[in-house]
């Protein structure tokens, strides 16, 4: 958490707007570096390539919100951005409480788990802080239902690959401690939906404060 906070800090003290952006290129480009380098530890780690299509392609959540911060630091997209600060905020950040792992430390596998979903929150916080990007209201529903949209694909992969897989979880709960699996599926599922918009919600509602601060401060401003 420290990272972005330094990087926030130096590019600040340079007052260069040329700088953050670079310096965001770089921080993406490590990130995307450590993600292709743990898809290809867990390739060399299938017992077969349909094992690795099976488990190990990068279309779970976490990583598609890392892919999508990654292009909001290299091309300021608003859309990927939202995509990032909304997942990144609530799935991945739930990712890292309740790990889903059996490499144990100091392996790759371990290391780069934690590297990739925390690399989705470096990118949102290095954004928003360096870049000045931030959500809007309309941005909530817009990615909840990109977010949908993105489940149907995932589950049609699923399918495509004879159902052994299981992208999102849509088809069986993560082995992870985790507190928001309580259904058995596919109850889970609608659950989870309604559990992902509250919380898309709540990561929203500092913005929202801040908006309303920023308005009632330009109403009592003097004339």
């Amino acid at each position: 958490m420290l990272v972005p906070l330094v990087l926030v800090k130096w590019v600040k003290r340079e007052e260069s707007g040329e700088l953050s952006r670079k310096t965001g290129w770089v921080l993406a480009g490590l990130l995307l570096a450590n993600e292709l380098g743990y898809r290809v530890f867990h390739f060399m780690q299938a017992e077969s390539t349909r094992e690795f299509l099976e488990l190990s392609l990068p279309i779970h959540l976490c990583p598609l919100a890392l892919f999508a911060g990654v292009i909001a630091l290299w091309r300021r997209s608003q859309v990927s951005y939202e995509f990032a600060y909304f997942v990144g905020l609530t799935g991945t950040l739930n990712a890292l409480l309740t790990p889903d792992i059996v490499r144990p430390f100091p392996s790759f596998g371990f290391i780069g788990y934690f590297v990739s979903h925390g690399g989705v929150l470096l990118t949102v916080m290095y954004a928003t802080w360096a870049l000045k990007m931030r959500p809007t209201r309309h941005s909530l529903w817009r990615i909840f239902l990109l977010l949908n949209a993105v489940l149907v694909v995932l589950a049609l992969v699923n399918l495509a690959l004879g159902g052994q897989a299981n992208y999102a979880f849509l088809c069986g709960a993560p082995a992870a401690d985790t507190p928001f699996f309580f259904a058995p599926w596919p109850w889970y599922i609608p659950i989870l939906e309604g559990v992902a918009l509250g919380m898309f919600v709540l990561a929203y509602l500092p913005f929202w404060f801040s908006d309303r601060l920023a308005s009632q401060r330009a109403r009592d401003k003097p004339d």
